[in-house]
């Protein structure tokens, strides 16, 4: 069955993948964090990420950035989420150019939106867990809103 991209199922999905994978992300080290994940299309959707040492504990959609205490924001175009998980669908996991790290960093096609240093220190620190989250979708069918 198809999840929508971007939704509160689709991210929750995620969620319930990573406590089912529990002792592959356990092996990454713990992650505390809330993270925030904004899609833009013909409007904006802003979901907020709570990540509790080796389990997603939380999914919301925001009605704006202010509607939680995000530690960071990644934040991109639908078309570019679209090619970085058909990326990782190809091939069990993102080519190259379509990592978090190439994509916040190469060309800042992803940007990563934050108040605090602190914050923006934390998705460099997680990345590995938050990589290995996204990249759950490698075999998920997923319907593009």
């Amino acid at each position: 069955m198809a999840i929508k991209f971007p939704s509160i199922d689709f991210f929750q999905e995620l969620a319930r993948r990573m406590e089912a994978n529990a002792a592959a992300f356990e092996k990454l080290g713990f992650c505390d964090t809330v993270m925030g994940v904004k899609v833009d299309s013909g409007s904006s959707h802003l979901y907020a990420l709570t990540f509790d040492v080796f389990d997603c504990t939380d999914v919301r959609e925001l009605a704006s950035a202010d509607d939680a205490e995000l530690d960071f924001t990644l934040q991109a175009p639908l078309a570019l989420w679209k090619e970085m998980f058909e990326s990782i669908q190809k091939n069990g996991h993102p080519a190259p150019a379509y990592t978090l790290n190439s994509l916040s960093h190469v060309g800042d096609q992803m940007a990563v939106v934050y108040d605090d240093p602190e914050g923006h220190d934390k998705f460099y620190r997680f990345m590995a867990t938050i990589q290995a989250f996204v990249d759950q979708t490698s075999d998920m069918e997923i319907e593009w809103a």
